[in-house]
């Protein structure tokens, strides 16, 4: 092997430890999902969310950050192995997705926060 390839690889909890069954990345994405709108509630709350000002709070912000990252990316470097199996077209769509994905994203939050004024200033 190359040497990137085996620092990728160290780099990555999805290649030890691999999920394969689509009922457990389901229920990961289910929970990615949950702690999304549990964040998103709380920028909601923006200027005074849950525990404002406090130590607890700022730990719980960050930990429910941390979380929806490493899960999210474990779900996504298990499909991508999943679907690395039937070749490049796959991944090549599964690439496309994510990438429409994200951009229809941006565009809706921006159209929530340009028109919507649904977020105050601090």
């Amino acid at each position: 092997k190359q040497w990137y390839q085996r620092r990728v690889r160290g780099m990555c909890l999805a290649f030890y430890i691999p999920c394969k069954r689509p009922a457990l990345l389901g229920a990961l994405t289910a929970w990615c999902i949950v702690v999304a709108g549990i964040i998103l509630y709380t920028a909601s709350l923006s200027p005074t969310p849950w525990l404002v000002g406090t130590t607890s709070g700022s730990v719980l912000i960050v930990l429910l950050c941390v979380a929806w990252t490493g899960s999210t990316s474990y779900v996504k470097v298990n499909v991508a192995s999943i679907l690395q199996r039937y070749g490049e077209n796959p991944l090549l769509y599964c690439g496309v997705v994510t990438q429409l994905g994200s951009c229809v994203g941006a565009v809706v939050i921006f159209l929530v926060n340009k028109y919507a004024q649904s977020f105050t200033p601090c």
